[in-house]
């Protein structure tokens, strides 16, 4: 059985090599298993030289999982020809994500409540949620964006759980408008 350790895995030099490092490895190996880069999904890096060195393509932040990170690195060890190195492979206990939403269709309200609030993935809490309904009678017939609304649901909330679960729900969240998802957050372990 694979291990369910995810971990984030910083390596340094070319970010396109990186990529196409770990793709290749990935797909020779498993095939299916899960890999995200934090760029690509929204993930907040720990400290602001991590984002600079991200964005110039001097490194690339990988969250995978614990056997596969320890394979990589073992065979980056042992490889003259590339330009890559395994920085630090640190342990990931949970993830969340916080966001949050406006809207003023009381049909889009349904839609967005439903993403939102069902279907979550396994292991993945929704915390700290409360919509607010608002209903103005007195504004019934202004246009959609006008300054008053007949009807208006907001709502902060996050999300907390296992890496899998919060990158897919932060995939869910990204692709609808109105809703406003901030950058996943990991918690790593904090060895003693």
């Amino acid at each position: 059985m694979k291990s369910e350790t995810w971990v984030e895995m910083e390596l340094e030099g070319s970010a396109d090599q990186a990529v196409a490092f770990v793709e290749g490895f990935r797909l020779a190996m498993w095939g299916e298993e899960a890999v995200w880069f934090c760029d690509e999904e929204n993930v907040r890096l720990e400290g602001i030289l991590d984002g600079i060195r991200s964005i110039l393509h001097l490194e690339r932040h990988v969250i995978l999982r614990k056997d596969l990170a320890e394979k990589i690195a073992s065979v980056l060890s042992r490889s003259p020809r590339l330009d890559l190195e395994v920085k630090s492979i640190r342990e990931i206990e949970y993830a969340e994500l916080e966001f949050g939403y406006e809207l003023y269709s009381r049909e889009e309200a349904e839609k967005i409540r439903g993403l939102v609030e069902k279907d979550l993935p396994e292991g993945v809490r929704l915390e700290d949620y409360e919509p607010e309904e608002e209903v103005e009678e007195d504004a019934k017939g202004v246009e959609l964006y006008g300054p008053v609304h007949d009807y208006t649901l907001r709502a902060k909330g996050r999300y907390v759980g296992p890496v899998p679960g919060i990158i897919e729900m932060g995939r869910r969240l990204a692709d609808r408008d109105f809703i406003k998802p901030e950058k996943v957050v990991l918690h790593r372990v904090v060895s003693a």
